[in-house]
């Protein structure tokens, strides 16, 4: 009886590492968007393939290091997350965040190990 459970265990743990590398490759899918103006530096991150908020870090409300969830904007051409009164918006090649009435360019960062184009 032990034998036969265990034998119904191998197929499930043989698939763990497929879904743990599965899990992992998601992860890198990430895009990872640098925002500044001059000394202020953001960073918004989100998973194009899987829907759902985006993270805001950065000094928001004054503080040193905040992370904030955009949530998604449903219908918006291109890539838009938005908060109160933030909000990123734009694509790969041109891309922007409005924090208020300040506006700051965005430019997609490589992946890690990636060669810059």
């Amino acid at each position: 009886m032990c034998v036969l459970q265990l034998c119904r265990m191998i197929p499930a743990l043989a698939v763990l590492p497929l879904v743990l590398a599965t899990q992992e490759a998601h992860a890198s899918l990430a895009d990872q968007y640098r925002c500044s103006n001059g000394d202020l530096v953001f960073h918004v991150i989100f998973s194009p393939q899987e829907p759902g908020p985006a993270t805001l870090s950065g000094p928001v409300g004054g503080k040193a290091h905040t992370q904030v969830l955009l949530d998604p904007v449903p219908g918006a051409s291109g890539e838009s997350f938005e908060r109160g009164n933030t909000r990123f918006s734009g694509n790969r090649q041109a891309s922007h965040l409005d924090i208020g009435d300040m506006r700051l360019a965005c430019e997609l960062e490589p992946e890690p190990g990636s060669e810059p184009e």
